[in-house]
């Protein structure tokens, strides 16, 4: 497969994964935090940031830059008593651009969640969000049409999650069991928007069988069921239900690797049989390997058929990746990534996308109390349909402020 942009992607990644120097420590930023008087521990970070986007709209001609200018302040607030504790974080993350006010915007982020201990063998966990989010031009809704749109498409989305886990990690058998439910819903372009507002609920159960070697073995069994609000002109419904049965495990051998594999049967099943339904090999993988105390890789690797945003009745996505952070000294650390993202879309459509894309970045821990990241961020995107494929190349530097750690 060969890369048809002018920006040179890869090479650049391998040069620098291909690159060693030992390195005497571990550089990590670590913000630092408060007590109230009522006990609650206040962790208070501010980031900023400085980008340059060569093809804001993600377009394959034409393109257009933009600097952005970024603010994100965010509170973390936790309470511990005893075994249980209770979190609860808010942020908001504003964008400004330097010539369109159209493309200004604010999300906001709202996260609790509540852990609960009866006994050593009874757990609970309940975590929520709300996020009130925007869509970039030439994203989500508007891909392909970024430089036609004179507006954001701004959305909400809801997710609540409670686990019970029965059985301690280190017992020899342990069962958990999971509920969610998510919603997403757009706030404007109602007449085509309305389309994509659905609700997700979400059941499952894994059991884990400790082999009291570091390693785990489960079998996962989720289900998603998938409803959406509006039915299409077409009379064509989206609903649908997931079911994934894994077999896996976790470990945690050796100093020097620690992982999780799991790999089984995936059915999504639609309600309108005039859809195409999926049946098939679905995996998930995540491997940290560190074979110097200060130099680690992550690879991750995915397989299933997901809900497509815009058009078509499923896609199988294929995913692929590697990370590799180095610290070169207390304070100085480089992060370097490839991915590779394949998408084929079923139904009368014909669509294959495949996405490569590189990161770049260099952190510098100034003190205990900040920490300043530079960054290079390619990507490429080959479609069949022309009018997807863009390349697009970012470059940036973000300063983070936090109190001092103790």
């Amino acid at each position: 497969m060969q890369m048809h942009t002018k920006k040179s992607v890869i090479p650049c990644a391998v040069v620098l994964l291909s690159a060693t120097l030992s390195a005497p420590a571990s550089a990590e930023f670590t913000p630092g935090s408060f007590m109230t008087k009522d006990g609650a521990e206040i962790t208070p970070v501010l980031q900023t940031g400085l980008s340059v986007n060569d093809n804001i709209f993600n377009t394959p001609t034409d393109e257009e830059s933009r600097v952005i200018w970024t603010i994100s302040p965010g509170v973390a607030a936790v309470i511990d008593d005893g075994p249980d504790s209770y979190k609860l974080n808010v942020g908001t993350s504003s964008s400004l651009y330097n010539k369109d006010s159209v493309d200004n915007f604010t999300q906001v982020n709202v996260g609790a969640g509540v852990h609960k201990e009866l006994t050593s063998r009874h757990v609970f966990d309940i975590n929520g969000t709300a996020d009130w989010l925007y869509e970039p031009r030439g994203t989500g809704l508007t891909q392909g049409l970024g430089d036609i749109v004179d507006e954001l498409i701004k959305y909400q989305q809801q997710d609540i999650t409670g686990t019970y886990k029965f059985g301690s990690q280190t017992s020899k058998a342990q069962l958990e069991l999971v509920s969610g439910f998510y919603s997403k819903k757009y706030q404007n372009f109602r007449a085509s928007s309305q389309f994509r507002d659905y609700d997700k609920t979400l059941i499952g159960a894994t059991g884990y069988y400790n082999t009291q070697a570091a390693t785990r073995m489960f079998v996962e069994v989720t289900r998603n069921d998938y409803r959406y609000d509006v039915l299409e002109s077409s009379g064509v419904s989206r609903n649908s239900d997931d079911i994934k049965v894994l077999f896996g495990m976790e470990w945690e051998a050796t100093s020097l690797t620690s992982g999780t594999f799991k790999l089984g049967y995936q059915n999504k099943d639609f309600d309108d049989k005039q859809r195409d339904s999926f049946s098939g090999l679905s995996w998930e993988a995540g491997v940290t390997w560190q074979p110097l105390t200060y130099s680690t890789f992550d690879f991750t690797t995915s397989r299933a058929a997901t809900d497509p945003l815009l058009e078509g009745d499923y896609i199988k996505e294929s995913t692929y990746g590697v990370k590799w952070k180095h610290d070169w000294s207390d304070y100085l650390a480089s992060v370097a990534s490839v991915s590779y993202i394949d998408e084929q879309y079923t139904g009368d459509i014909g669509r294959k996308d495949e996405t490569k894309s590189a990161r770049l970045g260099l952190n510098y821990q100034a003190n205990n109390f900040g920490l300043i990241s530079t960054y290079v961020d390619f990507i490429d995107k080959n479609s069949n349909q022309p009018l997807i494929e863009f390349d697009r190349v970012i470059v940036g530097v973000n300063f983070t402020f936090a109190l001092k750690a103790n």
